[in-house]
């Protein structure tokens, strides 16, 4: 008997052979295998009849393989407009752009009218994108209007009115509308700018609106101007006011408080700042040196801390110190809940000391002890943090040393024992909704079972079935892992019923992702058939795609690995094959850009956004043209900053 692919080139042939266009016309239209349509409309004449089938073909392969035969070029227009089928307007619209089937300017309505009336943003994103020729106001109505923002940025980044721009980067609800306002050329107004940089809550927006501003007179008139203090960080980062003899001579001769703060924020000369830390009067000035990121002085730090009064020069020279011992004697002579101790308990990492801190008189210490346990020493302290969750006076120390805790157990045993419902309720959120992973297997032989387990899963069993308080029930019911518990409340056929569904929808699912073969084999041994069958396909599943993986890290071959890519059906190995591919394009690139002398492919590599920035990088350190370096890292050099750092 004949096979599906040998009667389908059977079928093709006779179409390539046949002169009767009848026949052809019939199987285009009529044949049950839409594989075979598609072959027999590549060789229709007629093309009323290719219209006819592009609009009533159910399969849109066949439909677009119609369209790609047609010429009328007011039917491809009327269709790229009017045809229900979004993958149909999208085809025909590419069709029309590559092949350049219409005259520049009736492309740039066609567009302008897809942009503004197509109900696909895709579309929208592609006409949008294929031209230059557009009409403002079109422009205007899609970038204020439109609900997709990527679409709302390509509008707005072919505004050339400055004025528009400006409300934009001024006014619009979008940190990323106001950034590509504030990125477009035709926005150089320095006073929009200036706004932009006073009253914008985006640090990355008043990074940009900076950079545009090359006047170093105007520059300096923001800085000194009192309602741009809060923004003398963002101002001083720009390459322009690098003038430091200016503000030394403005620091050591005016009389001027304000204007001699603005200069300790700037200078970033380190003796000069030791001398206004150490000698200077005015606690504003000593205060703004301090803060300004090139002072560093270890021994001025470290003798300051224990002599100053000031609070707020206390507390940012406390958060200069890396050295832990400093800290902690500091803490041991200062143990009060000032900013500046509270500061050191978040960023010391002695657990003895923080252990004896979460128990002080003051919440104040002991929340910051616990919190500073949390961030450094996950999981390590979870029995020592439980008692505290359970007992402490104070509900939000309790609070933070619940949400520390990352021991399942612990956290059960806080969610069945504490008193304050909010405690209960952060602890259950804790436990992680899939065990599996940890070895919990929730259909599980009693011989393999600990103690922990079953007290783990008799406390979920318990707070899911008997628990008064309706939110503790059922999150504990999303986190059972007893099928035979969450049958029981399904069976109950009320509102706990569809979250126990739920549930064991999800723990289906939890078998699919498990990537450990130990409790995959465990979990095949389960007398509940459902739970078996999917640990054992899961397991067969697993070990195959380990083999093919192993497979691919031998294979060198693009086309291959590409193959792979498009074909094979287990996601893992696609995966590993993407990461192959990526890794052997990325070295061939890398040795071209080694191997290549030609400035002008270089300064295009450095320029091409689809290229890597490590790539990038490389070509801008192979280009000898200095003068060409330095405009283009004045520029971007915040990218390579990125990179490097």
């Amino acid at each position: 008997m004949a096979s599906y692919y040998e009667h389908y080139d059977i079928k093709n042939e006779l179409i390539k052979r046949s002169n009767n266009q009848e026949k052809i016309i019939d199987v285009a239209r009529n044949d049950s295998d839409w594989h075979v349509r598609l072959f027999a409309v590549a060789y229709i004449e007629d093309e009323e009849v290719l219209k006819d089938i592009l609009v009533n073909d159910s399969i849109q392969f066949v439909s677009i393989k119609a369209m790609e035969q047609i010429s009328d070029i007011d039917f491809l227009v009327d269709t790229c407009l009017n045809n229900p089928f979004s993958h149909i307007r999208l085809a025909t619209l590419n069709r029309i752009i590559v092949e350049s089937l219409l005259s520049e300017s009736d492309l740039a309505d066609l567009l302008n009218h897809v942009a503004l009336n197509d109900p696909n943003d895709f579309i929208v994103k592609i006409a949008l994108e294929n031209t230059d020729s557009y009409d403002p106001e079109t422009i205007m109505l899609i970038a204020k209007s439109m609900r997709d923002e990527e679409i709302r940025k390509i509008a707005v980044s072919k505004i050339t009115d400055g004025k528009i721009l400006s409300d934009f980067a001024l006014n619009d609800s979008s940190v990323f509308i106001r950034r590509e306002s504030i990125l477009n050329p035709n926005l150089c107004d320095f006073e929009v700018l200036g706004e932009v940089i006073k009253n914008d809550d985006d640090e990355f927006n008043r990074y940009w609106a900076c950079e545009k501003i090359d006047d170093k007179d105007y520059l300096i008139k923001l800085i000194f101007n009192k309602s741009f203090y809060h923004r003398l960080d963002d101002l001083s980062l720009n390459p322009n006011l690098n003038c430091p003899e200016y503000f030394k001579s403005i620091f050591e001769n005016s009389d001027d408080e304000y204007q001699r703060i603005v200069c300790a924020n700037i200078i970033s000369d380190k003796l000069f700042l030791n001398n206004i830390v150490l000698n200077e009067s005015s606690d504003k000035i000593r205060l703004e040196a301090i803060k300004n990121r090139s002072f560093s002085s270890r021994g001025i730090l470290n003798d300051l801390i224990f002599t100053e009064d000031n609070p707020d020069i206390l507390f940012h020279a406390i958060s200069k110190i890396k050295d832990e011992d400093v800290l902690v004697k500091y803490i041991k002579a200062n143990l009060n809940d000032n900013d500046a101790t509270l500061y050191a308990i978040l960023n010391i990492k002695d657990a003895e000391l923080l252990k004896e801190l979460s128990k002080h008189q003051n919440p104040k210490i002991r929340l910051h002890a616990v919190t500073s346990l949390s961030n450094n020493f996950k999981g390590e302290h979870d029995s020592f943090l439980r008692d505290i969750a359970l007992f402490d006076e104070n509900s939000e120390v309790c609070l933070e040393a619940a949400r520390a805790i990352t021991d399942s157990y612990v956290l059960a045993d806080v969610a069945d024992k504490s008193s304050n419902r909010d405690v209960r309720i952060v602890a259950l959120n804790g436990i992680p909704a899939s065990k599996l992973l940890d070895n919990f297997l929730f259909v599980r032989r009693p011989i393999i079972e600990s103690l922990d387990d079953t007290k783990f899963r008799m406390t979920l069993r318990y707070l899911a079935l008997d628990e008064k308080d309706d939110d503790i029930r059922r999150l504990a019911i999303s986190k059972l892992n007893d099928k035979k518990i969450l049958d029981q409340i399904i069976s109950l056929n009320n509102d706990d019923s569809q979250i126990a569904q739920k549930r064991l929808n999800t723990l289906f699912e939890d078998i699919k992702r498990i990537e450990n073969e130990l409790p995959l084999k465990n979990l095949i041994s389960s007398e509940d058939s459902d739970v078996s069958y999917i640990a054992q396909k899961t397991l067969d599943d697993l070990i195959n795609s380990q083999k093919h993986i192993d497979e691919i890290n031998g294979i060198s071959d693009i086309d291959e690995l590409k193959r792979i890519i498009n074909e094979d059906f287990n996601y893992y190995v696609r995966c590993e094959a993407e990461g192959k591919l990526e890794n052997i394009l990325f070295n061939i690139r890398l040795d071209e850009i080694g191997n290549e002398d030609n400035q002008d492919k270089l300064k295009n590599i450095l320029n091409d956004e689809s290229f890597p920035l490590e790539l990038r990088y490389e070509a801008f350190l192979k280009i000898t043209d200095e003068k060409f370096k330095e405009d283009y890292y004045a520029e971007n050099g915040r990218l390579f900053q990125i990179f490097l750092q």
